[in-house]
């Protein structure tokens, strides 16, 4: 029999609802290993069998609606595991699962560990991101100042008491310090083979750079002065794929209309844009306040990239993940200056010096078959939950 887990998280299972997401459904609907139910404020993947929906209690509606929606988030935070939500545990006992499964985040995952409790099954905690100190979240999602420490000293409980821990990346782990547990889990890339190492591009063509990704907060700012700086560019454009953005509604109606930015495509549909490309782009903020954030977080869309043939350009400090991943694997080209001038400039250069363009694409075709390689990373993640399951 297949193990039974139940995902609580706002982090769901789904295709359309960026990164974390996307890599939960690979490991969890694209592959028949568990039997999954999802309890989860916000919907699942319909392949995800039983959902129960959390909702939130009368007071945090009312805040909503006068204008107190963050400070109704933040008691939610605070409260969060305190008591279970009404006709959650009613709902598992029914379902009967072998584990819990939560994203550490800050409504859910207390939610989760707590119901494990109750329910005497392990609980497995996945480390995608510290919430607490995401600069991306919408206004009314932000916790105050004044809250982060205790959600933060909640994340080391967490990661304590869990039976099964995964971090996204040794940023993360390292986070934990002298007090880590558990056992690093990159992303679930998309792609199960590798396409042949790709030639270099001739020095006179005008190639573009394509980004999938997050379009909010310091990204969408960095992707915006790149717009803006390749648009009459003759050797390379920019091409934007994006569930959402913060722009302002002039520059997102301009660079749409300039075929730059092309909105949400599923990632069936991107693999054939990638196929296009002539690099592809991930980026990091080099904002002092994200410092954290980018330290401990991965972007899936980076695992993505790698087996897709064409060079990855990864502007990103040199202390982020993404900038410890290039130095690292050499899988990507680093730009760790934030200036928009220095991407297009380690462009230029990369595309006039051929060997060092077949060094970067063989180097990622390595990593794609080794540590990143997906049914790798799945292998790690699914032998270490059936070996608990059965376990207990």
């Amino acid at each position: 029999m297949k193990p039974r887990i139940l995902i609580v998280s706002s982090v769901v299972p789904a295709q359309d609802r960026g990164g974390g997401s996307l890599a939960l459904h690979r490991h969890f609907c694209e592959r028949q290993d568990f039997e999954v139910a999802v309890a989860s404020r916000w919907p699942a993947s319909d392949g995800c069998g039983a959902q129960f929906r959390i909702r939130g209690n009368w007071a945090g509606a009312v805040a909503r609606r006068t204008g107190l929606a963050r400070w109704a988030e933040n008691l939610n935070y605070l409260s969060s595991g305190v008591l279970l939500p009404q006709g959650l545990l009613t709902f598992a006992l029914t379902w009967k699962p072998d584990a819990v499964f939560s994203v550490a985040d800050d409504s859910h995952a207390p939610i989760g560990h707590r119901l494990a409790r109750r329910l005497g099954v392990p609980f497995v905690i996945n480390f995608q991101d510290l919430f607490a100190c995401s600069n991306f979240l919408p206004r009314w999602q932000q916790p105050f100042s004044w809250a982060v420490p205790h959600l933060l000293k909640r994340y080391r409980r967490l990661q304590d008491e869990a039976d099964a821990v995964f971090h996204t990346c040794e940023g993360m782990r390292s986070w934990f310090g002298a007090a880590a547990r558990g056992e690093v889990l990159y992303p679930l890339g998309g792609f199960n083979s590798i396409k042949a190492v790709g030639e270099a591009a001739p020095p006179g063509a005008r190639l573009s750079l394509v980004y999938a990704g997050n379009c909010y907060g310091p990204y969408g700012e960095m992707i915006l002065r790149l717009a803006r700086r390749l648009m009459d560019h003759p050797k390379w454009s920019l091409v934007i794929f994006a569930m959402g953005n913060d722009w302002r509604r002039e520059d997102v109606t301009f660079f749409t209309q300039a075929g730059v930015y092309r909105g949400y495509r599923p990632f069936a549909d991107l693999t054939a844009e990638f196929a296009r490309a002539g690099a592809l782009l991930t980026t990091m903020s080099f904002r002092p306040e994200d410092r954290t954030f980018m330290e401990t977080s991965f972007t899936t869309k980076l695992v993505d990239y790698l087996a897709c043939a064409k060079p990855i350009v990864a502007w990103a400090p040199d202390y982020s993940s993404v900038g410890h991943f290039a130095a690292a694997t050499g899988a990507a080209i680093l730009v760790a200056q934030p200036d928009e001038g220095a991407v297009l400039a380690a462009l230029e250069a990369a595309q006039s010096d051929p060997d060092r363009w077949r060094l970067v694409l063989a180097a990622a075709a390595w990593a794609a078959k080794e540590e990143f390689a997906p049914e790798r990373q799945h292998r790690l993640f699914r032998n270490r939950v059936m070996e608990l399951t059965a376990r207990s």
